[in-house]
């Protein structure tokens, strides 16, 4: 075969391999998904109350207990399997789902279950609006496709399959877009976006959208990094990203603020070299992200008191600000203290923060090996950024970049744990004064991905000095290492989470 036919053979059969990776991660997101029954304990209640407002077109104006037409939903399908043990019930098991059995049967249950239910207020309601427009339109066409009841709710959650497949497209296009004479990271990425396995996308949530936005917003720095002269579709491309990333969450400002700093400095340089050329680029991106971003913080300004509603909200949860000098006094300032939020955090941000039966969906051992696999690689990745001679002046940028807002994303975790005295809040608390939700990392996956797949390439590559040479060899043992890690991986989570697909209320017994 001529070298030509076969690069274009590889090509299509790599395309085909990624496309199926899409559609294993998809699969995977759905059976879990249908696995675990309503309401998890990660906010999936309030999430859902927002989505049933903006439905009906209404946007939240103020933090307000769970609407009635929620409670409608939460009372009959709600599962008590998330935060209760069986032996807190009569019999030792848990009641049969209240969807199943007759209203006159069960009319106390439903008012004691509404009523405790009917307390909780929304501390989500000045979220930023764009999953929950996107939620509700699907919802909608859900229910005008005949969905109905408890189907109708899977139907809100099957929506994540959608943005896992292109994250793990997403995370191959950047792959290919750095290394694209690199197997290692062409394949490595997407596979280990494909497995990883954080139960965030098996509930209805925000943080499910955040990974392809700030994909996508990677992807323009990188494109703005490649280039000297930008365009006009570029910088619009680039402001639309911006808005979609911060409209989505708001613990996306750190990943927002590392590529600002990346665009703004390339902008600045271009700018000297073809004044008309940024003028028009920087334009395209003010005008695409400003206004969108603007009228939301108008918004949230006249209807919560700030630009991001979050005095309110802190008030909500009875934190309080300490004083500056209090910081310091912050067990994370300590070694024991510092791995305790690093170890949490990096468990968290692998395996997400779903309870079952009152505890944690979680392995010990996997969780130590995700906090410590996290470490090294992220250190073997800024150290190869650095020192490795075979990577191009962009890849060394791509690869820091790429570090860089996962860092800036964990450190602004740490500063919010040092900031608060979080009073009676159950999590973080003053027991335990770490901010270590990793669902909030979510718009860092494919920066993670990127610059671990590589910090596994570095460290071969750095041990094993004999065998660079032989380039399949280079770049198919470190896939088979990640191929270990993913098996791993995997393997753990379906140990760990078997126990739900045999719950009575999830989808599988409907």
């Amino acid at each position: 075969m001529a070298s030509g036919e076969s690069k274009m053979f590889f090509g299509w059969s790599e395309r085909a391999l990624i496309l199926l990776l899409c559609v294993v991660a998809a699969l995977r997101v759905f059976v879990f998904s249908a696995a675990f029954p309503f309401f998890s304990n990660i906010d999936e209640d309030l999430h859902f109350d927002l989505i049933t407002q903006y439905s009906h077109g209404r946007i939240p104006r103020s933090f307000e207990p769970l609407q009635d037409e929620t409670l409608n939903w939460i009372v009959p399908y709600a599962s008590p399997e998330f935060l209760f043990t069986p032996e807190q019930f009569p019999g030792g098991r848990f009641p049969p789902p209240l969807w199943k059995q007759t209203v006159p049967d069960v009319r106390a249950d439903i008012a004691a279950t509404r009523a405790e239910w009917s307390s909780e207020i929304n501390f989500e309601s000045s979220q930023p609006p764009l999953y929950y427009a996107l939620a509700s339109v699907w919802w909608r066409i859900g229910q005008s496709a005949g969905l109905k009841g408890l189907q109708s709710l899977y139907w809100i959650r099957f929506l994540n399959v959608l943005p896992v497949a292109v994250m793990v497209w997403l995370g191959y296009v950047i792959a290919r877009t750095v290394g694209p004479d690199r197997v290692d990271l062409r394949l490595g990425v997407p596979l280990l976006l494909a497995f990883i396995p954080q139960n965030v996308f098996y509930a209805i949530n925000n943080d499910v959208l955040s990974p392809v936005c700030f994909g996508t917003l990677f992807l323009c720095v990188l494109q703005w990094l490649r280039g000297n002269r930008p365009t006009f579709l570029l910088g619009a491309l680039t402001g639309l990203a911006i808005a979609a990333t911060y409209l989505t969450k708001l613990s996306n400002l750190p990943v927002i603020a590392v590529a600002l700093v990346v665009i703004i400095s390339r902008l600045l340089l271009i700018t000297r070299r073809t004044p008309r050329a940024g003028l028009m680029a920087f334009a395209a991106i003010v005008i695409c992200a400003a206004i969108p971003i603007g009228s939301w913080m108008v918004w949230t300004k006249f209807q919560f008191g700030d630009l991001t509603g979050s005095t309110a909200k802190i008030a909500l949860l009875d934190w309080t600000r300490k004083r500056f000098t209090d910081w310091w006094q912050h067990p994370i300032f300590t070694p024991r203290g510092l791995w305790i939020f690093w170890s949490d955090l990096m468990a968290s941000f692998w395996r997400g923060e779903v309870k079952w039966h009152g505890q944690m969906l979680r392995c010990p051992l996997v969780d130590g090996f995700y906090a410590v696999s996290s470490l090294t690689l992220l250190v073997a990745a800024l150290i190869g950024s650095r020192n490795e001679t075979t990577l191009s002046t962009f890849q060394r940028q791509a690869v820091g970049i790429a570090a860089l807002s996962f860092m800036v994303s964990v450190g602004f975790l740490a500063l919010l744990s040092i900031q608060f005295d979080f009073g009676n809040c159950i999590n973080p608390s003053r027991a335990h004064p770490y901010f270590t939700s990793g669902r909030l990392l979510s718009g860092a996956l494919i920066p993670f991905a990127l610059f671990y797949v590589y910090g596994i390439s570095y460290l071969f590559h750095l041990f094993s000095p004999r065998l660079q040479q032989a380039g399949r060899i280079n770049s198919a043992v470190p896939l088979a290492v990640l191929g270990v890690i993913v098996v791993f991986v995997t393997v753990s989570e379906i140990i760990t989470n078997c126990m739900v697909f045999a719950s009575d209320h999830n989808w599988f017994h409907i």
